[in-house]
């Protein structure tokens, strides 16, 4: 069995085997800040994912025992994983796409540390977000110390690496719930401003947008503007915002 484990040879998804139509799960890599402009017609919502990306590294002297001692290590995180029921691991690609990690030479790749006689992957731990504040910080307590649970094989040392993440599925499915959100807002303006006004939409065909707010909230956007226009007189610009 060692001498199977230490012949394994890594390698690495890329974004470049995937088509636009099979991703299913993104990273949130915008976050909201004081500058954000969001418009008014927005989807605010938990992320389906909270990520905590480790480093799986080794210094054995040899190459193969570190291959092989990080291999071990990573079936002793998955066997952890799957015992946890509450716990996956994932592989982020491009720093935007996250697919299921898996054990074995098609989805794998180690790389040379920054010290001689060092090997290292990265994977991410990840798990379902629960809504509400106080399950956020559990949940992020929770992924941070899964990795202490796993003793490592040999030399190999399991290293938190960054801050938590969160990731959203399939976020195009909201884009019919965007719009509606957004045709309910410029109905409320018209009947708030009665029957000489019309509003002339621009941009709510452009492509919808994601971004993080708060520790595991997303909110979703197309980036529209709209014109009140008096019937017979001057337009009024808006933005959405």
């Amino acid at each position: 069995m060692k001498t199977i484990l230490a012949a394994c040879i890594f390698s690495i998804f890329t974004c470049s085997t995937m088509a636009a139509e099979d991703i299913d799960e993104l990273l949130v890599n915008a976050v909201r800040t004081d500058k954000t402009v969001i418009p008014g017609a927005s989807l605010k919502r938990p992320a389906d994912y909270v990520l905590q990306r480790i480093k799986v590294s080794s210094e054995a002297r040899e190459e193969s025992v570190r291959k092989e001692e990080i291999l071990e290590t990573l079936r002793l995180l998955s066997n952890a994983a799957a015992k946890d029921k509450t716990i996956e691991l994932a592989v982020v690609l491009d720093n935007r796409i996250v697919v299921p990690f898996k054990l074995d030479a098609a989805t794998l790749k180690l790389a040379r540390g920054n010290r001689t006689d060092t090997s290292e992957t990265y994977l991410s731990i990840k798990a379902k977000v629960i809504p509400g504040a106080s399950n956020a910080v559990a949940l992020f307590s929770k992924i941070k110390e899964f990795p202490t649970t796993v003793k490592p094989v040999g030399r190999t040392a399991i290293d938190v690496v960054g801050d938590i993440d969160v990731s959203i599925i399939n976020p195009s499915q909201y884009r019919e719930e965007v719009i509606k959100l957004y045709a309910a807002d410029s109905k409320a303006v018209i009947n708030a401003l009665g029957t000489d006004y019309r509003i002339v939409t621009k941009g709510i065909d452009r492509q919808l947008y994601w971004i993080r707010d708060g520790m595991t909230n997303v909110i979703i956007y197309i980036p529209y503007d709209y014109e009140v226009v008096p019937i017979g007189g001057a337009s009024f610009n808006r933005n959405g915002g």
